[in-house]
């Protein structure tokens, strides 16, 4: 840290006042930690990660937390298409045991009857950790949808969060912040 940095609250901008370890922001009316904190009105920082693997789907719904809402989105994805192949192989199982009258297929149908179940349960615990971020859960995804979804990340305001008291064409040295 430079001497110079001021050290700001990442939500509204503030000057943070410090108590030991944390910091205080009198805005907000919150604590926070040294790793929460800004530096010089800077805005958060958004982790940005454009892609996700399929492999991720076997992740626990707590390592599921941690994750960015745009791989939560890609993981929704893969998961509705690894379903419907799910359906569609136990279908086939079944229309094959029923066509054959035996039930050499009965395995087959049953494993990807528990597959299917799985990967159902996944894709709720996907739409309901998307649910609570964006308040809602898109009923299509598609890779346009990522697409545009990453640009307005990319394109989101990154300006400093400063204040100025007065017009910027009124005089140019005596801006001043907010604290």
């Amino acid at each position: 840290m430079n001497e110079h940095d001021v050290i700001t609250c990442p939500y509204c901008g503030s000057e943070l006042i410090q108590q030991d370890e944390k910091y205080y922001c009198d805005f907000c009316v919150m604590v926070l930690g040294t790793h929460q904190v800004q530096r010089n009105y800077q805005r958060i920082s958004v982790r940005i990660r454009d892609f996700a693997l399929d492999v991720y789907l076997d992740k626990t719904t707590p390592e599921l937390m941690k994750f960015s809402t745009f791989e939560l989105l890609c993981l929704l994805k893969f998961a509705r298409t690894e379903r419907t192949n799910m359906y569609r192989y136990m279908n086939t199982f079944y229309q094959a045991r029923k066509q054959n009258q035996t039930e050499e297929f009965n395995e087959s149908e049953k494993y990807t009857g528990k597959e299917y179940e799985k990967i159902t349960r996944k894709m709720f615990v996907l739409e309901n950790l998307i649910r609570q971020r964006l308040g809602y859960v898109p009923s299509r995804i598609t890779d346009t949808y990522l697409s545009r979804y990453i640009e307005e990340i990319k394109k989101d305001k990154h300006k400093p969060m400063v204040i100025r008291q007065q017009r910027q064409d009124e005089t140019k040295d005596s801006s001043t912040v907010f604290q």
